[in-house]
């Protein structure tokens, strides 16, 4: 018995060893991840939701999107006519935030309206998708969808209500 004991101490570990040994595992091979197969999808359907958000917008399909979009366009463009008007009337005054890393510290019309263009672009683009794609049936989601848009509002709002203040 105790050589049966002691042989199967001795072997035990050849057996362990001769089952991890790499000839005997089976290696599946995963596919290399290629620009095809993981970003034309993405920009497809990017492409998609952007042509859906400006169909929705032209044929006035969802009145309360529309509305928000609508709202936030004309915010961001009293911001920017503010923050040109207190620029042009204060010599001495600069672009502060976040903003002034997109459009500098005494930015021109054209880069207030390229910089408005994209996120008011970006931000409608977003609350399409999330009004129409999110979980629409849950009682948070119905005003979930408005917040990117409400939040852009706002802030604008404000920044026009202080630039309108400045000497």
């Amino acid at each position: 018995m105790r050589r049966f004991l002691l042989l199967l101490a001795l072997t035990a570990p050849l057996v362990g060893r001769a089952q991890d040994a790499p000839e005997n595992l089976v290696q599946k091979v995963q596919p290399a991840a290629t620009a095809k197969g993981f970003f034309i999808p993405k920009l497809r359907g990017l492409r998609a939701e952007t042509r859906a958000t400006a169909r929705d917008f032209v044929t006035f399909r969802d009145p309360e999107w529309e509305m928000l979009t609508w709202a936030q366009i004309a915010a961001a463009a009293a911001d920017g006519h503010t923050s040109l008007q207190s620029l042009h009337r204060c010599l001495y005054c600069q672009e502060v935030g976040s903003s002034k890393f997109l459009v500098g510290s005494h930015p021109d019309a054209h880069k207030y309206l390229l910089a408005g263009l994209v996120e008011v672009g970006v931000e409608t683009v977003a609350a399409h998708y999330l009004r129409h794609h999110g979980p629409v049936q849950k009682w948070y989601w119905r005003w979930v969808w408005a917040l990117p848009q409400s939040a852009s509002v706002l802030e604008h709002t404000r920044a026009s209500i202080h630039n309108a203040g400045t000497p």
